[in-house]
């Protein structure tokens, strides 16, 4: 095996760092660096489907998961007027979810959890908090911090979130996010104040993931902690975002501002918003611009996560494919990857991992639209393909990909072509 790779990663997220734990349990020696003072996650609840818990699991962090998450026994696409559509997503189905199964957890645990893997032995994993990349060198490659200290490695990532620095470093120009008008509101309701008898008790009296679509958004329900039920409402405001304002992260609405928005909706989702303790909060939805591609001519270089794939949550996948990133690139460098090879890799990376972000990200946008049908010959023509199982082959797509032996194979296929074309004389 040659010397371990010095990998650098530029920030400290879901995707930062469970990329990091991919690589270092691969063998290399990685330092993330962030410009918080302190890991924390926006946001409450995040849905982790078997494409994601497959990954936690060969990473040998999904105990921690599972004690700080919930496995839902049931899943349904309702109407916005609460009637039953489809068992689905199938978060319970025996052939999707039995060796992998589907998990609601807070964002905040989930970060904790794959730290637990961080501190593993023999894992080889340095956390710089407090560390604010201003400039990237792709050729040595290196970071310059704003403290202006330099630091040198084999292969810098960058996994700074949809308003990447990385990003814009990359394309030589500002890249930020940009809103079309979809605003999130997000509710959490302390399931104590719900009783036995009140119409909303049956979607709290087991765990459940449920969705309301209606025309303009989408509403989903589920539990991310021991008494707290997440109602998350996606909703398109059009392009002021309502009332005009552009919201980084989570602040302060009213419960009536979110009622206003599903005026007519199911009885149950305006009681289950009316208990009392609940609280709301709001944001704006940013989407990023389709890369032409996640490296840089030099090799050395890559955005992943949202920095390089940033999508809206209407599928559930952007924790998910911010994990595939890892896996796929831990199946690579888990194979003895040496630094002259690492040009070659990020190159098998973003052949395995780019073609199916995208088509993900079209899907995403596909159920969407799909969501927010109104009324009319569209909604009828949803609500009959639901009934009928349609979109069970999307989940079994999504939720049956191994990200780990897709970068391992992948891997093995481009070092067999090389060898092949040199042997022949046409390399």
């Amino acid at each position: 095996m040659p010397d371990p790779l010095s990998i650098l990663i530029v920030g400290c997220g879901l995707s930062g760092l469970a990329s990091a734990l991919a690589l270092a349990q691969a063998g290399h020696k990685v330092t993330v660096f962030e410009r918080s003072s302190k890991l924390q996650e926006i946001g409450a609840g995040i849905q982790l489907s078997p494409n994601a818990t497959r990954l936690l699991q060969h990473w040998g962090v999904f105990p921690s998961v599972l004690a700080a998450g919930d496995k839902p026994e049931y899943g349904a696409f309702r109407s916005y007027r609460g009637d039953v559509l489809s068992a689905s997503p199938p978060v319970s189905h025996p052939a999707l979810t039995s060796e992998f199964p589907y998990i609601v957890i807070h964002r905040a645990d989930l970060l904790r959890a794959l730290l637990t893997g961080a501190e593993q032995d023999g894992v080889d994993i340095t956390l710089k908090l407090s560390s604010e990349v201003q400039d990237i060198d792709f050729n040595t490659p290196s970071l310059r911090l704003s403290t202006g200290e330099v630091l040198s490695g084999d292969l810098i990532l960058g996994a700074d979130g949809e308003r990447s620095r990385c990003r814009g470093l990359l394309l030589g120009r500002p890249d930020p996010p940009y809103s079309p008008g979809d605003v999130v509101y997000r509710v959490s309701v302390p399931t104590a104040g719900i009783k036995k008898g009140d119409r909303s008790w049956e979607l709290v009296s087991r765990s459940s993931v449920n969705f309301w679509m209606g025309a303009g958004g989408h509403v989903v329900a589920y539990p991310i902690q021991e008494g707290v039920l997440n109602i998350v409402l996606v909703y398109a405001e059009g392009s002021t975002g309502g009332d005009g304002k552009v919201m980084y992260g989570p602040q302060k609405a009213g419960i009536e501002e979110f009622r206003s928005k599903i005026s007519n909706w199911d009885p149950v989702l305006h009681e289950l918003i009316g208990v009392e303790g609940a609280v709301c909060m709001k944001w704006t939805l940013f989407q990023i611009h389709e890369l032409g591609g996640w490296r840089h001519g030099r090799g050395r270089f890559a955005v992943i996560g949202d920095a390089a794939h940033a999508i809206l949550p209407c599928l559930a996948q952007g924790a998910a494919q911010a994990f595939e990133d890892a896996g796929v690139l831990g199946g690579i460098f888990s194979q003895g990857v040496t630094r002259e090879q690492i040009p070659d890799a990020l190159r098998v990376f973003e052949q395995v991992r780019k073609p199916r972000a995208s088509q993900v990200r079209h899907r995403t946008l596909d159920q969407k639209a799909m969501f927010a049908f109104p009324d009319g010959f569209e909604q009828r023509e949803r609500d009959a393909r639901l009934r009928a199982g349609a979109d069970y082959r999307l989940f079994e797509w999504i939720w049956g990909y191994d990200a780990f032996e897709s970068g391992r194979e992948a891997w093995k296929e481009a070092l067999g072509t090389g060898r092949e074309l040199y042997e022949s004389g046409r390399l």
